[in-house]
């Protein structure tokens, strides 16, 4: 089934990247406007645990997190935070980790049948293969909005432009994967956060906007003049990550 596009209407201003502020929406919101919408925690359909060695690694611009996206499992979120969901003052954007066909397809049709979901928005395990993102997405295809959550560096995929056609609603520009080295020497594997992304979130930017696809910039963004900044660059809206962590509270956008 193809998605009609223009079915998704995305207000300019800011959401919260997945992974930022939980499942369900907060008592109260970190920056003085709420979000045009929220988005939930990575979701994977069954239970997933916590990297063993979970880390941060601080370096300048910015740092590198690594927590293999823990996930109670799509009943139990159900369970615990529909009713909150329904209850919600903005949109609700549930945001599912793929990992199997299957498990995307039955997750994609409950949602369908959820109040307060208005769109679904997926990304896929770091070892999920180039050839079978095409079928994660389709799977994803249905009656609500697909937003598709493509790594700043993957934008250049071979993959991405036939997924694009499938029906995909929206792109969102998510941190890109990195390494680091302890002080140990070892080396770590995880998703990069900081000021020094911004440039590369609005390489990407440029070259996504191309596609014709309502675009959800992020990477990097501290400050008001950079959402406005993206936003005139092409965005639909930016999405806010790290800067809605409690410890960053001194640099929240004001």
């Amino acid at each position: 089934m193809d998605i009609d596009r223009q079915r998704m209407a995305i207000e300019p201003g800011w959401i919260n990247a997945a992974g930022t502020l939980g499942l369900a929406p907060p008592a109260s919101w970190p920056l003085p406007q709420p979000p045009s919408a929220f988005v939930t925690n990575p979701i994977s359909y069954r239970p997933r645990r916590s990297a063993q060695e979970r880390c941060i690694q601080t370096m300048p611009g910015g740092f590198l997190l690594h927590t293999g996206w823990p996930s109670p499992g799509f009943r139990e979120v159900l369970r615990q935070y529909r009713a909150r969901w329904a209850r919600s003052q903005v949109p609700i954007w549930v945001h599912l980790l793929g990992d199997e066909p299957t498990h995307v397809e039955k997750m994609t049709r409950q949602l369908e049948e959820t109040e307060g979901v208005e769109a679904i928005e997926i990304s896929y395990a770091h070892e999920v293969m180039p050839d079978e993102i095409l079928d994660l997405v389709r799977s994803a295809i249905g009656e609500l909005p697909l937003v598709l959550s493509i790594p700043l560096d993957r934008i250049g995929e071979a993959w991405l432009r036939p997924a694009l056609e499938l029906g995909v609603s929206a792109i969102s520009l998510s941190p890109p994967r990195g390494a680091a080295l302890r002080k140990s020497g070892q080396v770590i594997h995880g998703r990069l956060y900081g000021p020094a992304i911004l440039p590369l979130a609005m390489t990407a930017l440029e070259r996504m906007v191309q596609t014709g696809i309502p675009v959800i910039a992020g990477g990097g963004v501290m400050r008001q003049s950079e959402i406005d900044g993206l936003i005139r660059a092409g965005a639909a809206t930016v999405q806010l990550d790290f800067v809605l962590w409690r410890g960053w509270q001194a640099d929240k956008i004001d």
